[in-house]
């Protein structure tokens, strides 16, 4: 057993990478209530395997390429748009320049309080949009996965890979 104390740049960057991986895990599900607006799309009689294969196509894209889609329909008020395409810059600065620049380039503690604060920011903010998101959905009848009945949940659940990724009992 270990006696010394922990080393504080340590527990400060797992601290910042914990709250990395829930901001990220907040821009999934971003995304997926935008698909909820995407599936306002599928035709009366959609079968379950064309709703799928359209979601795999989705899967398939960018969340600035799904946005990018979706703003120009005429439903969204005008805030939401401002408010999604600011999302799409943070999530795209978070995965590809956030880390590396805290990080690797100029690591010190004072990066490392930056950081903090910017996340707490960027969820505050996350939030904020996922609540005005599912407000506007369900005011034009996009509904909510709390909808789901218990044989699309099943159907959804089987679609989980097994080999890398087995169930509870694999």
């Amino acid at each position: 057993m270990n006696d010394l104390p922990p080393d504080p740049e340590g527990v400060d960057q797992f601290v910042i990478y914990g709250a990395y991986g829930e901001i990220m895990h907040k821009f999934q599900i971003l995304e997926m209530v935008l698909w909820g607006f995407l599936a306002r799309s599928f035709k009366s009689g959609t079968t379950l395997d064309q709703g799928m294969a359209q979601v795999e196509r989705w899967n398939a894209t960018t969340f600035g390429q799904m946005w990018r889609g979706l703003r120009t329909q005429e439903h969204w008020p005008d805030d939401v748009v401002v408010e999604c395409d600011q999302a799409v810059m943070a999530r795209n600065y978070l995965a590809h320049h956030y880390l590396r620049e805290y990080f690797l380039v100029t690591p010190s503690q004072a990066n490392r309080e930056t950081a903090g604060v910017q996340l707490a920011r960027i969820a505050d903010r996350l939030d904020t949009l996922l609540d005005r998101l599912e407000q506007h959905g369900r005011s034009i009848g996009v509904p909510d996965v709390n909808d789901l009945d218990e044989q699309t949940r099943q159907e959804i659940e089987a679609l989980r890979p097994t080999t890398w990724l087995p169930g509870p009992n694999p």
